[in-house]
């Protein structure tokens, strides 16, 4: 396993000591590799967050989300999103909220390209198209008898010319804009232990939302997810890469590690542990403090480029961050101009 390269920086007083994974296979190789060389400090922190996991299951509480773990064996092997149920309860409520603002930025600041045709062969060529004036000729050569009997034989046999009466059959995108720069997002993931299990999905939803609204426009996205803590002077975080430019968003995946309490508050608990071991710190008994702006703190640090979503535990707060993403997007665009 390879081991990430330790990063630190200080800006605006702040020092920051992370590590950035590729992928979140990576990085929970990471986390388990680590988990087994921790000092014995961590190592007793670790077994108190594990001793308060039981005890959570055991009183049956929600704090794990839905549905409620059964085992501390079920929340070391989490690796996938279980919440779908709820995704098909919090998504529809998401997209009527959010479709209002959508709709203004659709028109206003950000259309959507619109496709029109051309018959020159400029694009791609549409054969739904071409299909609706679909017709077939049913020409017969009599200039020899031999000739005649051949092109009746092919029209028994099926064997027609096949032309259509639209010409406008190659499709391209009208007055598309080219220079549309990549957008890159951050999502700081968790929560402090007050924020019920399943208000933690309403961030990883409405990224979801925004990343297809930004690519139908031929915006590349990226997308990383932080997970943090602040103590002892300093921030500890992990940069997980859940979504390359030229991938197709694994929603299961940004909403495992972005928004799942099953995953933060067992495995990503455990991360905040090794991390910190990884610095040479010894973590605190409450693992530090997800402190506000974090996220925006630490990505001006690093990239002033990019975008973040902050901790939201309400959709209303969510919505307007993926309304504020967009209309600054589109402010920086006009600044350039």
């Amino acid at each position: 396993m390879k081991i990430p390269k330790k990063h630190t920086l200080i800006h605006n007083e702040q020092k920051y000591n992370y590590l950035q994974f590729d992928s979140v296979f990576t990085f929970n190789e990471f986390v388990d590799h680590k988990a087994s060389y921790l000092s014995d400090h961590n190592q007793s922190i670790w077994k108190d967050v594990m001793d308060n996991a039981s005890n959570r299951i055991l009183e049956k509480k929600d704090w794990f989300g839905s549905p409620i773990p059964k085992s501390l064996a079920e929340l070391e092997s989490h690796t996938s999103f279980l919440g779908m149920h709820l995704l098909k309860e919090i998504q529809p409520k998401i997209q009527d909220k959010l479709s209002a603002y959508l709709e203004y930025l659709a028109q206003s600041e950000l259309p959507k390209p619109k496709i029109a045709y051309n018959d020159r062969g400029l694009g791609v060529f549409s054969f739904d198209r071409a299909a609706m004036g679909m017709f077939k000729i049913h020409t017969i050569n009599r200039s020899t008898p031999i000739e005649e009997n051949i092109s009746k034989l092919n029209i028994e046999l099926g064997r027609k010319q096949i032309q259509t009466s639209v010409k406008s059959v190659y499709a391209y995108f009208k007055d598309k804009q080219n220079s549309y720069p990549s957008l890159e997002l951050y999502i700081m993931a968790g929560a402090n232990s007050t924020v019920k299990g399943n208000n933690l999905l309403f961030v990883g939803l409405s990224c979801a939302l925004l990343v297809t609204f930004m690519e139908e426009r031929g915006i590349s996205v990226e997308v990383n997810v932080l997970i943090g803590s602040h103590f002892r002077g300093q921030t500890t975080l992990g940069q997980i890469r859940v979504k390359r430019f030229q991938d197709k968003l694994d929603t299961n995946q940004l909403l495992l590690i972005s928004s799942d309490p099953r995953y933060f508050r067992y495995r990503g608990f455990k991360a905040l542990i090794t991390m910190a071991d990884h610095f040479g710190y010894k973590m605190p008994e409450g693992l530090g403090r997800l402190t506000s702006s974090l996220g925006n703190n630490f990505v001006s640090a690093i990239n002033q480029r990019g975008f973040v979503f902050e901790q939201s535990y309400a959709m209303d707060k969510a919505v307007r961050e993926v309304a504020t993403i967009i209309t600054t997007y589109k402010k920086r665009l006009d600044e350039k101009k």
